[in-house]
């Protein structure tokens, strides 16, 4: 399935006030937003884009996505990072309002890399099959003494504009939703009820991306996952994600993803 622009999380147990992924080139991160913070641990040099702002991350750097902004990461081959997503109740209820602060996106800082590896040990031990009784509390600990020195070092009153741009939002909610089939601009700017050209200039004002260039980086991601799993051909992956034109779809196909995808199902 090909991730919403808009990410829900559901953190159903109080006692995980955490969601914690190991990412690597098999899991994608395209544009998105969500109400929690979220925090990436990078294990190897990569790319991060936050409210339309590039960023290189090291080894050891923290890059960290405030509440409400529009975010991905760039993955290739060799791209490894740990991920966080900390539930907004739990800070508020420790007095951290995420809502209201905005972060430095990227950290450069030993101390701070020493904290997010204590939590992600912390979360290791605590998933062990037989943890003891206090690896819940000890967890979340580690998650606060994380937050509150990042908050401490890394935050500033949040000045952002608090809504993104409606139109944006619904238009690639429609995207989305209509991955599959071939759209055009005017097709989605009527759907926003807007003209094309004021849809166009938001669309890249508020995404960094033009139109067409963000469904076709959505389109041939969502392929090239197919082709890494077989049993479709190179046509029907192509149908299945919005294209039919084949010729097309391979030129494009190669502009985003760097080979064919007959390239890429050899190699």
């Amino acid at each position: 399935m090909i991730n919403n622009f808009y990410e829900s999380h559901i953190v159903p147990d109080p006692s995980r006030p955490f969601i914690y992924h190991r990412w690597t080139i098999s899991n994608g991160c395209p544009l998105h937003w969500h109400e929690n913070i979220e925090l990436l641990y990078f294990r190897s040099s990569g790319t991060a884009m936050r409210d339309r702002q590039i960023y290189y991350a090291e080894p050891n750097d923290i890059v960290i996505f405030s509440s409400n902004s529009l975010h991905e990461v760039t993955i290739n081959d060799s791209t490894r990072y740990d991920c966080l997503i900390i539930d907004s109740k739990f800070c508020v209820e420790n007095n951290i309002d995420i809502s209201s602060l905005d972060f430095d996106c990227l950290v450069r800082d030993e101390t701070a890399a020493e904290h997010f590896c204590s939590v992600i040990d912390a979360i290791e031990q605590y998933d062990q099959p037989n943890p003891d009784r206090f690896a819940a509390a000890a967890t979340k600990s580690e998650i606060l003494s994380l937050m509150v020195y990042l908050c401490r070092n890394y935050s500033h009153p949040d000045d952002r504009t608090k809504e993104r741009s409606d139109t944006v939002r619904r238009a690639i909610g429609y995207i989305n939703s209509h991955i599959s089939k071939p759209m055009t601009i005017d097709e989605i700017a009527a759907y926003v009820r807007v003209s094309k050209y004021y849809f166009c200039r938001e669309f890249r004002r508020e995404t960094g991306y033009t139109v067409v260039r963000y469904i076709n980086n959505l389109r041939c991601r969502e392929a090239e996952r197919m082709l890494k799993q077989g049993g479709i051909t190179v046509s029907e992956t192509a149908r299945l994600c919005g294209y039919d034109n084949l010729s097309y779809f391979t030129r494009t196909f190669k502009s985003v993803i760097g080979k064919t995808p007959s390239e890429l199902r050899k190699g």
